[in-house]
């Protein structure tokens, strides 16, 4: 499913009769082409004074106004393009009958929805969801544009609803209204005003009370509102101040400043205005913008809704993602919209992948690093239990043991006497190059490696003149670890673990 709009002008076409939105009555037989040159494909045939059109755009196509239009009903024929006038000898002959038909649309108004409906984020059936409208909301109309699909039109509208804007059906494929057909920006927002009264003073429907006590006045200084009623224009923000003029119900006036009045009874909203329409265009002066009872005197909708919706679209935009002309369309800044969002979010989850790949990086090189500490601390073990090398993988690979005896600090004398075996030797002065010899032959030897059993008493026999061989030491001491060596008055080199 497609839709128009790709060559729209940006700015308002000057000089032709017809207005978007607004339905017309065939003047002379015209054809429907596909694009808008008018030399593509012949889409339809219209009938003079019998069919009618919907107009949805007007262009200025090398000096001369087409318009896209959809041929009424729209479920029965396609969206094209048709001459909007024609040069016939020296008199230009008009397209479109003049008159606009019931059930036409008005830009930059205001219409309340009559069911349930659907915003989205283009014109299409399909594009993204922005949100729900419930029945009673208002909308502000924007732009409107086409769906087309499966040989029929189907008219969509931009509209701002609140918070949100998006585009929505304001009507079926058969022309009934799924928004309410008065304009709430028109004069005919003074008639509802008075039937609501009429229905209030009979016990039916409320009037319209938007100021509640204590709470913000729902005017504000430099909007621009329609008077419901006509209301004396006073000197002063003081009611009781003398009375200028009368402002006529339906006339526009702007806010020029706000205020709120201490009466008997509670508090009232009051207003300068300046009076933009009418005879009494240009006078200022003070209403109070409620009556006694509490109903609106003056409306609450701003006329200048349209323009402050557009300047915050474009404010919307990121001019360095996207460019959308200053002239440009709402639809075209809508557009606009949707791509920077698209584009936005884009960037965003780039950065969230960028910022995954390190953190994924630093857990790669935090694993690393525990690793490799990990390896070194095993091959530290393994040093302390033995000097062989370490395999690639932190394996071991068990070298024939070394002769190495970790030995305490131990001085040997020889025991000079044969009294009783069981005397232990004296630990005396400092040793001898005998016993330097004997001291370090004895650390010459090994400690055992892991898994070796614990050391057991053994006996040496050692000369009293302390000469022994590095080889007889080493071969009996091999398998044993020894912290203490004692020597007995028996000449005997006693191991105690």
């Amino acid at each position: 499913m497609g839709c128009c709009g790709g060559k729209r002008p940006e700015a308002p076409t000057d000089g032709c009769p017809y207005k978007v939105g607004k339905r017309y009555k065939v003047a002379r037989p015209l054809e429907v082409w596909s694009s808008e040159s008018l030399d593509g494909t012949r889409l339809a045939s219209l009938r003079a004074k019998k069919d009618v059109v919907l107009l949805v755009q007007v262009s200025d196509h090398s000096g001369a106004h087409r318009g896209y239009v959809i041929p009424q009903p729209a479920e029965n024929h396609p969206a094209g393009w048709i001459s909007l006038e024609d040069l016939r000898g020296k008199s230009m002959q008009s397209a479109l009958q003049r008159a606009e038909l019931p059930g036409s649309w008005d830009l930059k108004a205001r219409y309340s929805v009559q069911n349930p409906a659907t915003l989205r984020a283009g014109p299409t059936l399909d594009s993204d969801w922005i949100g729900e409208l419930n029945a009673g909301a208002e909308v502000l109309l924007l732009d409107f544009s086409v769906t087309v699909g499966d040989g029929k039109a189907r008219l969509r509208a931009l509209v701002s609803a609140g918070d949100k804007i998006g585009w929505m059906s304001p009507e079926t494929g058969v022309g009934d209204h799924l928004l309410e057909p008065v304009n709430l920006l028109s004069r005919k927002v003074v008639d509802l005003h008075k039937q609501s009264m009429r229905q209030s003073s009979s016990g039916g429907g409320g009037v319209r009370k938007s100021y509640q006590q204590g709470g913000n006045s729902p005017w504000e200084a430099g909007a621009t509102y329609r008077m419901l009623e006509r209301v004396a224009v006073r000197s002063t923000s003081d009611l009781a101040s003398s009375e200028l003029f009368k402002v006529s119900a339906g006339g526009l006036v702007e806010v020029q400043e706000t205020n709120n009045v201490e009466l008997q009874g509670g508090w009232c909203p009051v207003a300068r205005i300046i009076v933009e329409e009418g005879t009494e265009k240009g006078k200022t002066g003070w209403v109070r913008c409620s009556a006694k009872d509490g109903h609106d005197l003056m409306d609450t909708r701003d006329h200048k809704e349209y323009e402050k919706i557009l300047e915050k679209m474009r404010r919307s935009i990121d001019a360095e993602l996207v460019h959308v002309s200053h002239d440009a369309t709402p639809a075209a800044i809508q557009a606009g919209i949707v791509e920077t969002q698209k584009k936005l979010e884009a960037k965003k989850e780039e950065e969230r992948r960028r910022q995954e790949e390190l953190e994924q990086q630093e857990k790669e090189k935090e694993r690393q690093r525990e690793e490799q500490k990990e390896k070194e601390r095993r091959k530290k073990e393994l040093t302390e239990d033995t000097d062989g090398p370490v395999q690639q993988d932190g394996s071991q690979r068990r070298p024939p043991r070394r002769k190495r005896l970790d030995l305490a600090l131990v001085w040997l004398t020889p025991c000079t006497t044969s009294s009783t075996s069981t005397q232990a030797a004296r630990m005396t002065g400092g040793p001898s190059a005998t016993e330097w010899s004997l001291r370090k032959s004895l650390s010459a030897a090994c400690a055992p490696a892991a898994g070796d059993p614990l050391p057991v008493v053994h006996v040496l026999d050692v000369t009293s003149s302390f000469r022994v061989s590095l080889k007889q030491i080493s071969e009996q001491c091999l398998c044993y670890w020894s912290s203490l060596v004692q020597v007995t008055r028996r000449h005997t080199c006693q191991l105690v673990h």
